[in-house]
This record gives structure tokens, sequence and C-alpha cells, in this order.
């Protein structure tokens, strides 16, 4: 009988390259980046205080469940769930969780604050460099800021700006031995609320501002400084 080494080696290299198209694809599914939140800067898919369809006084715990089920923004490994306690009683739920585009297993867990079964507050670290330049080419000047000093280990300082009308702060952090404001400073993290006036808008959340300078928020509207521009800045 008569071999045919043509044809036997054609067959050959169309199983050889079948293979590596499907070991290609195999890998090119497993090595895609996990999706980034730029929404802060995109306004896709909603504006704040919206995020990622989720709003402050609005969406309900069982759209929030629904969200942290099933959104590619949440790594579930991560997801941690516990009581918001004020004065001793339990007042709500606090739903932790980490990007699933997270860089660092040390970042802070991005917090979804329910109360009354709706979701009152949200706290997402970007999972990118959000400069201060780019905040304030979209959103321009805050309404006020705030600076104070803290860290965990090492002393930093913390500048927060207001866009109250907007219904979010954003927090940037710089060394207390260089308090610079310069255009490349980073946004670390972005707390949304309800939308409204100044007052109304930190009475709503000083639960969460309490944590920072006293449960007063008389404390705070004191603190609050106008937007001086990029620039050194007079630590407290």
């Amino acid at each position: 009988m008569m071999s045919h080494p043509v044809r036997v080696a054609t067959f050959v290299s169309t199983t050889l390259l079948c293979l590596a198209l499907v070991i290609a694809a195999i890998s090119s599914g497993c090595g895609e980046p996990p999706p980034l939140d730029t929404s802060l800067l995109t306004g896709e898919p909603c504006e704040p205080p919206c995020w990622q369809g989720l709003t402050p006084g609005v969406s309900t715990l069982q759209e929030v469940n629904e969200f942290v089920r099933t959104s590619g923004f949440v790594n579930p490994q991560t997801l941690f769930r516990s009581g918001v306690y004020r004065g001793g009683e339990r007042v709500g739920l606090s739903i932790q969780w980490r990007s699933t585009a997270a860089r660092s297993g040390n970042v802070d867990s991005n917090e979804f604050l329910i109360e009354g079964g709706v979701l009152r507050n949200m706290f997402v670290y970007p999972d990118y460099d959000l400069t201060l330049e780019r905040l304030l080419q979209r959103y321009g000047s805050p309404q006020k800021f705030n600076v104070m000093v803290t860290g965990r280990h090492v002393p930093l300082l913390r500048v927060t700006l207001f866009y109250p009308a907007r219904g979010f702060t954003a927090s940037l952090e710089l060394p207390v031995d260089e308090p610079v404001l310069r255009p490349e400073s980073t946004v670390i993290q972005v707390w949304y609320s309800e939308a409204g006036p100044l007052e109304t808008f930190i009475e709503r959340g000083i639960s969460y501002l309490g944590s920072y300078l006293g449960s007063i928020p008389e404390q705070w509207l004191e603190s609050l400084r106008d937007w001086q521009g990029y620039g050194a800045i007079e630590v407290p």
C-alpha cells in the first residue's frame, strides 16, 4: 500500500494550527485585563452621584445585592458584610469589596452603606491614576476643600474637594513635609452621596465625615476653605 506523505503532513499541520488557535483563544481569554471604572471622568454609564447604575437615596438593597453578585468590577472573594451601628444601635448594613482591577492587596475596600433598605453612601477607590488636573478639567473648581493630617503609620495630609451639587467628594493624600497640590496629584478616594446644598450634604454624611473631624457639622463647615488652585497649602 502506498502512503501519502503530503496528505498526512497537511493533516498534521492543520491539526497543529487548530490546536494553536484554541490555546491562543484560551490564553487570550484568561489574560484579559479586568475592567477599569473611569466613570467619574467619562460620565458613563451615569453621572455623579450615580456610580455604575447605583444612586444614593434611590437604589435599593436588592439592587446593590444584584450589582455585587453580577458586576465584573467586584472581586467576589473580597466581599464582606457587616452591620452599621450608631449609638450602640444597628442602623444599617455595610457591604465592602475590592475591585477586580485593584493594583494592590493593601488598598482599602470599596464600600456601600445601606440604611432603611436604601443605598445612602458609596466609597470608591479609583483603580487608575485619576489626577487632580483631569478632575478639575471635568468638573471645575470645588465649592470648598478641607485639609487634615491623617495616616495609619506615616503622617499624611488628606485634602478633600467638595462638589455637593454633584453629590461627591474627591480626596487626595500629600506628604506632610511637602504639602503642594500639583496637576499630577492623584485622587485616592471618591465619596458619593445625595446631591444638595453644602450644609445638607455634610449633615447627611456626618457618620462618615465625623470619623475624621468629630460628629459636629459646624466643625466641618468652619474647617472648609475656599479653593486656591495648585500650589502649597497651609497645614492645620
